[in-house]
């Protein structure tokens, strides 16, 4: 009688829960601005010489034979740790090649969307000169201007160029966003999906603009255990995996005396714990808990399903709400040269760096993404009463705000990112150790 009561009430929330998953597949908009802060207040990135800019196809060739036993021992530990219902497809598995193969290759073997330009450039802060020629949209995206739109600006970098640690680090943050977890799955269209071994889409919209990257970006860990009965498949999901495989990378390319690319490969891996750090990126549906949630569900059974669209359009909406108010804020400190501004204040908080503990895979899902999913509540109430959905438009403050209620609001987005800076240092630390 029990299971048939499952059956019935939970099961079908699959469904709802795979709508809500990745309803907001971006985490911080634009992650340069904080990355840098946090990072400049690092003395091991700060203050590290200048590296010259080499080209992947140089590093590869270089170092094909060490890579390839270096990658082969990634996804071993994959299959027991990171991936183990995405085993990387032996015909993937890097075996070097020539001047005119060998990128392909190595983005087909870490399993990306070979697509992505990966060209060479810097960004800047806003307000700030460019330094050199503004970079092609075409360069940094798959997307282009579509993607890149006014919140980045780029400029060139080329071969043999001295750049900053700093800056390689800060920027390579974003390039994860830029193409590189797009359509990696069979139902996503492109013939990547089929050869690429992650089989179906676990969660997100496998149709829509960005969806496709959803489970890449996204770590729902800490949700209850009737939730992961209902939807098992929200456990598939990889950021863990691209943690490593990038981590593993940057170590290796800094042994050998590449340290360009050990920056760059670092900030690549970065990305994926900033994204962790966004609440909505731990927690399905923040507020409504297990027994919310399955309500909703069983009126849409019953054919009420008015609820069920609400949650799903407020999940998607207090999520890009929340990004482009928290982007829009800080640009303007930085444009304004308001480097006392709470939200670049508390990156730089450094004291709280010890008290999480030494970064590992374990501290990406127990510490920082639980830290994340405990933050969700009080994200998503100060977000209603603030009344931000109505008050916030276009990067503008309108009368409908509850100014009380913001300021609670960005007091706990500066809370917050106290913790992203620590765990953007942690992160480095460690993959630099």
């Amino acid at each position: 009688m029990l299971r048939v009561m499952f059956r019935t009430l939970v099961i079908p929330l699959m469904g709802f829960v795979l709508l809500l998953g990745g309803s907001g597949v971006f985490a911080w908009s634009n992650h340069y601005l904080f990355n840098r802060a946090a990072l400049e207040v690092l003395p091991e990135v700060a203050n590290a010489p200048k590296v010259k800019v080499e080209t992947l196809e140089d590093f590869l060739l270089k170092e094909k034979d060490g890579l390839i036993a270096l990658m082969a021992q990634i996804e071993n530990d994959a299959k027991i740790t990171f991936a183990k219902s995405a085993p990387q497809p032996e015909p993937l598995a890097f075996k070097g090649g020539d001047a005119q193969t060998i990128r392909e290759n190595f983005l087909r073997a870490l399993r990306v969307n070979p697509k992505t330009p990966l060209g060479y450039f810097l960004q800047v802060m806003p307000g700030q000169p460019l330094p050199g020629k503004r970079t092609n949209p075409n360069s940094v995206s798959i997307f282009g201007e579509k993607d890149l739109k006014r919140d980045y600006v780029f400029y060139d970098i080329r071969k043999g160029d001295m750049v900053s640690p700093l800056e390689v680090l800060s920027t390579a943050g974003d390039e994860p966003d830029f193409g590189l977890d797009i359509n990696l799955f069979n139902d996503n269209g492109e013939p990547i999906g089929k050869d690429y071994g992650f089989g179906t889409q676990s969660f997100g919209d496998p149709k829509l603009y960005y969806g496709t990257q959803a489970p890449f970006h996204i770590g729902y860990y800490h949700e209850s255990g009737i939730i992961f009965l209902a939807a098992g498949f929200l456990k598939r999901t990889y950021p863990r995996y691209r943690v490593h495989q990038f981590t593993s990378l940057a170590r290796y390319a800094f042994k050998t005396g590449h340290p360009y690319w050990g920056y760059r490969f670092l900030g690549w891996g970065l990305h994926y714990v900033g994204d962790l750090t966004q609440p909505y990126h731990a927690r399905v549906l923040p507020t409504y808990g297990t027994m919310g949630m399955l309500w909703i569900n069983i009126k849409a059974m019953m054919g009420f399903d008015k609820a069920k669209l609400e949650a799903i359009d407020r999940i998607s909406s207090r999520h890009t709400t929340l990004e482009r108010y928290h982007l829009t804020v800080i640009s303007e400190a930085y444009a304004k040269k308001n480097m006392q501004h709470p939200f670049i204040l508390s990156l730089k908080v450094v004291d709280k760096d010890k008290t999480y503990g030494v970064f590992s895979d374990q501290y990406l899902v127990d510490v920082l993404a639980k830290e994340s999913y405990n933050f969700s509540d009080r994200f998503d109430t100060l977000i209603d009463e603030a009344n931000l959905l109505k008050g916030f438009s276009d990067g503008n403050k309108l009368p409908e705000l509850n100014q009380k209620a913001l300021d609670e609001l960005d007091s706990i987005i500066a809370q917050r990112f106290e913790g992203v800076g620590s765990h953007i240092r942690n992160y480095i630390r460690y993959g630099m150790n």
